[in-house]
């Protein structure tokens, strides 16, 4: 979502926040203690979108261009039908009834544009059926519900709001038909653009909202390249440690090291979480086993986190899971959220597929809602899970180049050993949070002045002696001595003769002369 659509999941908050931790305090202790996976419903189970109904809606001039994420829906042409493969391009018409569901009174002016609809009032297969009685190009629907403001879904031809996916395509309409979130709509209501292109998503990145609140969940398909994701392999999992017998886990400090192809993912994730790169995290792996369900929250980091690259000032906001494999065959590692509102919700992994969710509240303190498991995986199998935290404030220089730089030998991946007497030796020296972690900071910053002064001594030494080198040599004057070899004797010797005389005398050389 932009930095607008966050500021609204954030407001839209407000009081029920207060409710949703009354609740989630109320319940908190059993389910912590339950060592069963929760029990969720189809209809809270995601993802429940795939490539297969990715829209992707175009509009602007050659110097600015807007785009918004849309859902084909199951009646009509695929998102692989030719049509949304080379795209859709018309003007926008808004249908007369608005909602379209009684014939269009203006079907002269949508007849082969895109008309744009809004549910409710009647079946999307009704809409669709006016739609194309009208002629229209394509229909677009937006969803009116004000509550999940960022939320589309495919539409079935029968219904008027979500159904459970079962799978199958219906025949019952040729218009092709997507769907599009509130939030977009208002979006076209703002910048009310004259001409639209929609056409198939493919494999680019799109949103699908889970919750809205408590906590506020959503998740980016096709979030990792297959490049992006072999090149976090190749930078983590040498460096996989057992954390425990059902889990490895390695995390790195890479920093402003970690390479073009994961640059690239950072840059996509800070465009889609609306906050800037330096706020983004150090990547760890997991590589989970078959396990036990057990439930976990995102608390504030403190001093002694193991994670050295963590920095306490920056409280945690956003915590974002990718998965690097598909679910086994056989289900189990699903994300549970035993405490979403308004019930439990499980997140099925996917290749590529990330799960971001806030961490915690306006206030800064900690979610009770965000409180997430996995479910135990069947014997044999493995599950590997990148994790990232996105901070509140940017992460320094010093932990996003220095201490990486520092790390290398070590492969960016200290003992935790040697961490944790790190972050107590600071915690004691310069006090808690704050003051220790900028006690860190500086202690980077001399350590890495100290190791770059000889080599910037050196450094000078050399360009002096490159710079003598190409000085031309000296030469000696032979001006004088070539000028008295030249004299005759008896001129060298009046000279002489007229010096001593006039070392002796000197008024007499002057008469002399005279």
């Amino acid at each position: 979502p932009s930095s607008s659509a966050r500021e609204r999941e954030m407001g839209r908050r407000g009081w029920l926040w207060s409710v949703g931790a009354v609740l989630a305090a109320l319940v908190e202790v059993p389910v912590a203690r339950s060592g069963g996976v929760p029990e969720v419903e189809t209809q809270h189970t995601y993802p429940k979108r795939s490539n297969e109904d990715a829209a992707l809606l175009e509009w602007g001039s050659s110097a600015i261009i807007h785009n918004a994420d849309g859902v084909v829906a199951r009646f009509g042409p695929s998102a692989k039908h030719p049509e949304f493969e080379l795209g859709i391009e018309a003007e926008l018409v808004t249908a007369s009834p608005r909602q379209g569901c009684e014939a269009l009174s203006n079907a002269r002016q949508a007849a082969t544009q895109i008309v744009v609809m809004y549910r409710g009032g009647c079946a999307f297969g009704v809409k669709a059926a006016h739609a194309s009685a009208a002629g229209a190009a394509a229909m677009l629907v937006v969803n009116s519900d004000r509550r999940s403001p960022d939320r589309a879904f495919a539409m079935a031809s029968e219904a008027k709001g979500e159904v459970a996916d079962d799978g199958e395509r219906e025949s019952t309409a040729s218009v092709p038909s997507v769907m599009i979130s509130y939030a977009a709509g208002q979006q076209l209501r703002d910048h009310r653009p004259p001409r639209m292109r929609v056409f198939a998503g493919g494999g680019r990145p799109f949103i699908e909202s889970v919750t809205d609140n408590a906590p506020v969940l959503y998740l980016v398909h096709n979030a990792m390249t297959e490049g992006e994701m072999a090149a976090a392999r190749r930078a983590l999992e040498p460096s996989l440690a057992t954390a425990s017998d059902d889990l490895e886990r390695v995390h790195r400090v890479l920093g402003a090291l970690r390479g073009s192809e994961l640059s690239s993912f950072y840059d996509r994730l800070a465009s889609i979480v609306g906050y800037p790169v330096e706020h983004l995290g150090d990547l760890a792996l997991e590589r989970r086993a078959r396990g036990a369900y057990a439930p976990r929250d995102e608390r504030r980091l403190s001093r002694f986190n193991a994670d050295l690259g963590d920095d306490a000032r920056g409280q945690t906001v956003l915590s974002v899971y990718v998965y690097l494999d598909d679910a086994p065959a056989d289900g189990g590692g699903e994300l549970y959220f035993p405490r979403a509102r308004p019930a439990p919700t499980k997140i099925l992994p996917r290749k590529g597929l990330a799960a971001v969710f806030y961490s915690s509240l306006e206030d800064g303190s900690l979610d009770p809602t965000a409180a997430h498991g996995d479910g135990p995986l069947p014997p044999g199998a493995s599950l590997a899970v990148l994790h990232l935290r996105v901070y509140a404030a940017p992460r320094t220089l010093a932990r996003r180049l220095v201490l990486p730089l520092l790390l290398a030998p070590l492969n960016g991946a200290p003992s935790k050993t040697l961490v944790y007497a790190a972050k107590r030796f600071f915690a004691r020296a310069f006090g808690p949070d704050h003051a220790a972690e900028n006690g860190v900071d500086l202690a980077l910053y001399l350590l890495a002045l100290a190791l770059l002064a000889p080599f910037a001594f050196l450094a000078v030494a050399a360009f002096k002696a490159y710079e003598r080198s190409k000085a031309p040599p000296k030469r000696k004057s032979t001006h004088h001595h070539h000028h008295h070899a030249d004299k005759p004797a008896d001129a060298k010797s009046d000279a002489g003769k007229g010096g001593a005389a006039a070392r002796k005398h000197p008024n007499a050389a002057a008469k002399k002369f005279n």
